[in-house]
C-alpha cells in the first residue's frame, strides 16, 4: 500500500477514521494535520485496528454518520424506544413525535453494557457445559468399553465351552444389555442436550465477539435483537460414574453357572456413626423379625438389646446369664436366636428378650463341640452346624474332625459336609455359618489364629469355591475374616479385622469393592444387615479404645 496523500510513500503508518484514508508518517504531521477541521479528526495507527478499542473508537464516530433505512439521503439523530428503531429527521415528524424518544448516543452505550454482561454470563458459564461434554462424552467411553470388553469376554468364554454354553451367552448379553442399554441412554441424552446448550452458548459469544470487531454500530443493535439473553437451565442432576462388573464363576464343574454373572458396581455410604456405652468390644450384631436389635460383646458377657441415641449405641442387658462366650448365632423366623458357645457340645437358645430372659438349651451334637450356626429361612428350613473333635484347634491331626452338621427344625440329623468329591478335607476350623440367595452355604473357616478364608458349598455340600483374601487389601496382613453376610442381591460381605477392611464379592467369589479405612472401618468385627437392608459393622478403634457401630447404605 501507498500513502492516499502523497501517493508516494510505500510506508504507511496511520488511517484517519473521518477521511477514511492511509497516510504515512510526513503527510500525518505535514499536510494533514494542517488542513482545516481536521484538528478534531481521529487518527489511529494501523497496528490498533485489530484490537477492540479501534472498532469501539470507529464505532462511536459512526453514530453520527448512520443513514436511514428509509430515507437514503438523511441521516439518524435520534432513537425511538417504542418502536427500538433508530430515525431520522423526516422519520420523526411523520409517525414518532408522540413516542419515546431517546439520544442515539445514549441508548448506544446502555445495549453495549447489555452485549457486555451477557457476554460475561456466557463466558462464566460456557465453561460448565464444556466441561461436563468432556466429562460426559469420557464417561461414556470408559463405560462402553467396559461394556465392550466384558462382551468379548464373554463370546470368548463361549467358544471354549462350546454348545453348551450358547444358550447362557445369549442370557447374560441379554443381562447385560438391560444394564448397559438404559444407561446408555441415559448419558447419551444428557450429553445430546449439553452439546445443544454448549453451542448455543458458543454461537452466541462468537457472535458477540464478531459484533465486538465491527466497525459498524448498527451491527450492536442488530446483535442485541437477535441474541437471546435466556441462559439455558443447568440440569439438576448430572449422572454420576458407575461400574460395570462382570464376575466370572470359578466352578466349571457345573455347566449350569459356566458364565457367572454381570451386575453393577455397589455405591457405598457410611450413614452413622455411634459410639457403644460400655468399653467392650461388639463380637456379634442380630436384629429380629420385630426390628428389635442384639448384640453380645466379645469375651464373655451377657446379651444385649441396644438402639442409637445421638450419637451413642445405647445397651440393655436382655438375659440374665452371665459369663457366655458366644462363637456364633442366628435368628429364625418365629424370633428366636440360637448360638453356640466355646467349648461346648449344646446349641443355646434365647426366645424371649428380657432382663430376665432365660438361655435354654435347643439341642446337642455330642460328642463334637458346635462352632458356627445358620438357620435358614428358605424353603427348606435347615439348622446347620460348624463342628470340630475335642482336640486342639490347630495343628489338624489325621483323626481330626471338621466340618458342617445338617438338621431340620425338629433336630434329625440330615446330612454332614466334611469331605469334597476328592475326598479333602472342606474346613480348618469352620467358624461363622450363612447363606446366600441362591442357597449357596458361605462358611468362614480359621486355618490359624490369624488367618481365615471364605470356604462356600453349593447346597448340597459341592466346593464351588474359595477366597483366600485380595492382594490389594491384603499385602501387609493375612486374610482375617471374623464375620460373613449376604445381602438381597447376592453379595457377599466379609469382615478382615486385621486389614481395617470389608471385603465385597460376588456370588462367583470375585472381589467387587470393599470399605476400609477412608470410610473409617477399624477393627470391623462384626457384620449385621438390618431389616431396613442397612448394614450395621462393629468396629473397635486402637487409639481412643472405643467401640463404635457404624451404619451403612450399600446398593445391593
Amino acid at each position: 500500500m501507498v500513502c492516499q496523500f502523497c501517493e508516494i510513500s510505500n510506508e504507511p503508518k496511520y488511517k484517519c477514521v473521518n477521511c477514511d484514508l492511509i497516510l504515512c508518517e510526513g503527510c500525518k504531521i505535514k499536510i494533514h494535520t494542517k488542513i482545516k477541521k481536521t484538528e478534531v479528526h481521529q487518527v489511529l495507527d494501523l497496528k490498533e485496528f485489530s484490537n477492540l478499542g479501534a472498532s469501539e473508537t470507529i464505532r462511536h464516530l459512526d453514530l453520527k454518520d448512520i443513514q436511514c433505512s428509509i430515507h437514503n439521503a438523511e441521516q439518524c439523530i435520534i432513537y425511538c424506544e417504542d418502536c427500538k428503531i433508530l430515525l431520522c429527521a423526516v422519520c420523526l415528524l411523520e409517525s414518532h413525535q408522540t413516542h419515546t424518544l431517546a439520544k442515539i448516543a445514549e441508548v448506544y452505550h446502555k445495549k453495549v453494557k447489555e452485549l457486555q454482561e451477557l457476554d460475561s454470563e456466557i463466558h462464566q458459564e460456557l465453561p460448565f457445559y464444556t466441561d461436563l461434554e468432556k466429562e460426559l462424552k469420557k464417561m461414556k467411553s470408559v463405560e462402553n468399553d467396559q461394556y465392550n470388553e466384558i462382551k468379548q469376554r464373554i463370546l470368548k468364554k463361549e467358544s471354549e465351552l462350546k454348545e453348551i454354553i450358547t444358550k447362557q451367552r445369549e442370557n447374560l448379553i441379554t443381562e447385560l444389555d438391560k444394564l448397559w442399554k438404559p444407561r446408555e441412554e441415559e448419558i447419551s441424552t444428557q450429553l445430546k442436550e449439553t452439546v445443544e446448550k454448549c453451542d448455543v452458548l458458543t454461537r452466541n459469544k462468537t457472535h458477540i465477539e464478531e459484533t465486538f470487531q465491527s466497525h459498524n454500530a448498527t451491527a450492536i443493535f442488530t446483535a442485541s435483537g437477535k441474541l437471546d439473553n435466556d441462559l439455558p437451565t443447568r440440569p439438576v442432576n448430572t449422572i454420576s460414574e458407575q461400574k460395570l462388573l462382570f464376575s466370572e464363576t470359578r466352578n466349571l464343574e457345573n455347566t449350569k453357572e459356566v458364565f457367572g454373572s454381570v451386575l453393577i458396581g455397589p455405591e457405598c455410604k457410611i450413614t452413622g456413626s455411634f459410639t457403644l456405652d460400655i468399653e467392650k468390644s461388639i463380637y456379634r450384631i442380630q436384629t429380629l423379625e420385630n426390628n428389635t436389635n442384639i448384640l453380645c460383646l466379645y469375651n464373655k458377657s451377657t446379651i444385649k438389646s441396644f438402639e442409637f441415641k445421638d450419637s451413642k449405641c445405647i445397651t440393655t442387658s436382655i438375659a440374665n446369664d452371665t459369663e457366655v462366650d458366644i462363637i456364633d448365632w442366628t435368628k429364625t423366623q418365629d424370633n428366636k436366636s440360637f448360638f453356640t458357645v466355646i467349648g461346648s457340645s449344646e446349641i443355646k437358645c434365647l426366645s424371649t428378650f428380657t432382663s430376665d430372659s432365660k438361655i435354654g438349651t435347643f439341642m446337642s451334637i455330642s460328642p463334637l463341640y458346635a462352632r458356627g450356626i445358620h438357620a435358614t429361612n428358605m424353603t427348606n428350613k435347615n439348622i446347620l452346624v460348624g463342628f470340630k473333635d475335642q482336640g486342639n484347634n490347630f495343628p489338624l491331626q489325621a483323626e481330626s474332625r471338621r466340618g458342617i452338621l445338617v438338621y431340620d427344625y425338629n433336630c434329625r440329623h440330615m446330612r454332614t459336609y466334611e469331605y469334597d468329591t476328592n475326598n479333602q478335607r472342606l474346613f480348618t476350623l469352620p467358624g461363622v455359618i450363612t447363606t446366600n440367595i441362591n442357597e449357596d452355604i458361605c462358611v468362614i473357616d480359621i486355618t490359624n489364629k490369624w488367618e481365615g478364608r471364605v470356604v462356600v458349598l453349593g447346597k448340597y455340600g459341592n466346593l464351588k469355591w474359595t477366597y483366600n483374601g485380595h492382594p490389594t487389601i491384603n499385602s501387609k496382613n493375612n486374610f482375617n475374616p471374623w464375620d460373613i453376610v449376604t445381602t438381597s442381591k447376592g453379595l457377599i460381605l466379609v469382615s478382615d479385622y486385621a486389614n481395617n477392611a470389608v471385603h465385597m464379592l460376588s456370588m462367583e467369589g470375585c472381589l467387587v469393592t470393599c470399605l476400609n479405612e477412608s470410610h473409617g472401618i477399624e477393627r470391623p468385627s462384626c457384620l449385621n444387615i438390618n431389616q431396613s437392608s442397612q448394614l450395621q459393622i462393629g468396629c473397635y478403634e486402637m487409639k481412643s479404645r472405643q467401640s463404635k457401630l457404624l451404619t451403612a447404605d450399600i446398593s445391593c
